[in-house]
């Protein structure tokens, strides 16, 4: 989408008029998938064109934006460029699992953007092809996301490219609690974790979507009452 909204934006004053057009303009997608291959895939934009989004398209489009889709590469540029009044939604793409955590923890735009406006929030961990995923880092990221996020009303956790079997973790360790979300996508690691999901946590969950790694003989009984 970008690179189209780009080679559009200032050929004419009319041409302007109708691609930045708040009536057409609500969701922002700043990735650009290159796939070598089902597991290899690249999302960053070009640094020559994303500099020059951040210069002259998002100045004029940034109150009008509801959806935003970001990669790990342009997060800098497109969240400290500008502030987005009007964004409740927020898609982030293709991370690597240590750097989600440094920016849910030292990122201060992030962690306001996620306190004050994020209902809805997807989150993409990067394929580890060579290394099995941290899985501590994993659970840490889920937990900080439920106590960041005080209006969160719909997660998208490690489902949202239907990679799983990279993004599974344990949940039982955690404290995730939250008492506004009312749906969540996840992968898990056992069916252990599905039964912890269900232990009133979350207690305004009406939707739940699992992709369940394991399914064997549970640990033993779990009190979800």
């Amino acid at each position: 989408m970008v690179d189209v909204l780009y080679s559009f934006v200032n050929v004419t004053q009319r041409f302007d008029q109708l691609i930045l057009n708040p009536l057409y303009i609500h969701s922002l997608d700043m990735t650009s998938m290159t796939m070598k291959s089902y597991l290899d895939r690249i999302y960053s934009i070009d640094n020559q064109l994303l500099d020059r989004i951040c210069q002259n398209i998002l100045p004029r489009i940034h109150h009008q934006v509801n959806e935003l889709i970001v990669e790990q590469h342009s997060m800098e540029h497109v969240i400290h460029t500008i502030n987005y009044p009007q964004l409740f939604s927020l898609s982030l793409i293709d991370f690597q699992e240590e750097i989600l955590l440094n920016y849910l923890i030292d990122n201060m735009t992030l962690r306001k953007l996620l306190t004050e406006q994020i209902t809805c929030l997807k989150i993409d961990v990067k394929d580890n092809i060579t290394a099995l995923p941290l899985r501590e880092n994993l659970s840490t990221v889920f937990a900080l996301i439920l106590s960041l996020c005080k209006g969160l009303i719909e997660l998208n956790f490690c489902r949202f490219y239907h990679r799983s079997s990279i993004c599974t973790f344990e949940l039982s360790s955690t404290n995730c609690k939250s008492s506004t979300l009312t749906v969540l996508k996840i992968s898990v690691k056992s069916f252990d974790d599905c039964l912890y999901l269900l232990d009133e946590r979350l207690n305004c969950l009406s939707t739940l979507i699992i992709y369940v790694e394991e399914i064997a003989y549970t640990l033993g009984t779990i009190d979800n009452t």
